[in-house]
């Protein structure tokens, strides 16, 4: 069994939040919650629903998986999928070269 720390939820949630230079104010809107909740799930004081999870990873276009337990050996390619997404296609390719000598880097 894993432990859940919502202190981490939390914090990938703000920091997406505050990337989209969305407002606890307009993600509490969307999803139909007060602004004070959307605070309290970010300072992982309050445990919320699946659903507000599923709601908000929607809105913040996070992946479920990774929002709740970072990142994993088990959802690491979406992540790299999520970074290639926002390079231009030109650039893809020393993108990957770069992440070769850093893993080479770590052996």
């Amino acid at each position: 069994m894993i432990d859940i720390d919502y202190k981490e939820i939390g914090k990938r949630i703000k920091e997406k939040r505050t990337n989209l230079k969305m407002t606890q104010e307009k993600l509490s809107e969307i999803i139909d919650v007060s602004p004070s909740y959307i605070s309290e799930i970010e300072r992982g004081t309050s445990i919320c629903s699946l659903a507000v999870l599923v709601n908000i990873s929607d809105v913040l276009d996070l992946n479920l998986d990774n929002l709740v337990r970072g990142i994993t050996e088990n959802n690491i390619d979406y992540s790299f999928s999520k970074i290639l997404q926002d390079i231009p296609q030109k650039n893809h390719k020393l993108y990957i070269d770069i992440c070769k000598n850093i893993a080479n880097n770590f052996k």
